[in-house]
């Protein structure tokens, strides 16, 4: 661990010029890290620790008679060593309670309500990416005759997911039709995941004729929600574009990651196992440069539904984004299934 090889005395200085910039972001004065943190070393002996931890790759000088700045390599240090949650306030924690308080139409809503709270709260970028759709088991579709012509389809997963669509078929139907229509396509789907719904061993044979319209129409929106871009769900995207520690280069980069669903998936569902995750700055494994990216999984009654990631700048406040993904975290486990029609 390359931060065993600092003094005890440096580390202390580069939390303090790490949390000043997180605060401020300005650079950092000797003066200013002597007069806030450490009133009994000289100036002179600041300054020479500040130079040294320069030399070492954990601080910049942006000009000669500037302060320092922290690198990509200090905020590795300081999130790997000194991290800790901030205690949101009581009035952050019951905004929090509030956003999950009214009963939702389907888990996309707890999903995009998540992603909502999470930027006001951290005041960065968030993003939701639910878990690989095509895996789901469908439990049940319903059906609901608005009238002779239009039929409403709930689709029902085993990960809670619900997905409804009004649509409009060309013969009359009734009640008893529906009725039927139920039977017969959860005796055909239920129990099989959304890929192998999709697959071409779905066949409608003779007893199943008179439904076709009906379950090539849920075939078509299985196959629309396994390729929906909704499955990756972001919120506040002009808050790191705002943000005054980025360039114009990292914003392009920002843009062209957002640009790819699939890259940008990537890059949030990369905890390897891990509860959080937190990655800083850009290397081979990807990323987005002068920028972090902190991620939680999280799941509803007991079940993965993916995960949530925050993305600010690198002097993004650690402890406050932790805080907020745990919190939010905690409210949607305790819900009780507050979802209508389950």
């Amino acid at each position: 661990m390359e931060s065993g090889k600092l003094s005890e005395r440096k580390q202390k200085i580069l939390k303090a010029v790490v949390e000043e910039y997180i605060v401020s972001a300005t650079p950092i004065s000797s003066g200013e890290i002597q007069r806030k943190y450490f009133t009994d070393i000289s100036s002179a002996t600041i300054r020479n620790e500040l130079s040294a931890l320069e030399e070492m790759g954990y601080l910049i000088q942006p000009h000669v008679s500037a302060g320092r700045i922290p690198s990509k390599k200090a905020y590795s240090m300081y999130v790997e060593r000194f991290v800790e949650k901030a205690p949101l306030s009581t009035d952050e924690l019951h905004t929090i309670e509030t956003a999950f308080a009214a009963r939702f139409q389907k888990v996309e809503d707890i999903v995009r309500s998540t992603a909502k709270i999470i930027s006001e709260m951290t005041n960065y970028t968030s993003v939701i990416v639910l878990n690989n759709i095509e895996t789901v088991v469908l439990k049940e579709v319903k059906l609901v005759g608005l009238d002779q012509h239009t039929i409403l389809v709930i689709i029902i997963t085993d990960s809670g997911i619900i997905r409804d669509k009004v649509i409009t078929v060309s013969d009359p139907v009734d009640d008893n039709y529906i009725a039927d229509a139920v039977a017969m396509i959860n005796k055909i789907f239920g129990g099989k995941t959304l890929q192998a719904i999709q697959s071409p061993e779905v066949m409608i044979d003779a007893e199943m004729k008179e439904f076709r319209e009906l379950i090539e129409c849920v075939i078509a929106i299985l196959k629309a929600y396994c390729k929906d871009e909704d499955n990756v769900i972001l919120e506040g995207e002009s808050k790191f574009l705002e943000s005054p520690d980025q360039s114009r280069e990292s914003a392009k980069d920002f843009l062209s990651v957002i640009d790819s669903v699939e890259q940008f998936a990537d890059l949030i569902d990369n905890g390897a196992g891990l509860e959080y995750s937190i990655k800083i700055g850009k290397d081979e494994s990807g990323g987005i440069d002068k920028c972090a990216i902190v991620t939680a999984k999280y799941r509803y009654k007991g079940k993965e539904i993916g995960h949530a990631g925050v993305i600010g700048p690198e002097r993004m406040d650690y402890g406050k984004v932790i805080s907020v993904l745990e919190s939010v975290k905690k409210v949607i486990d305790d819900l009780d299934g507050g979802i209508d029609g389950k």
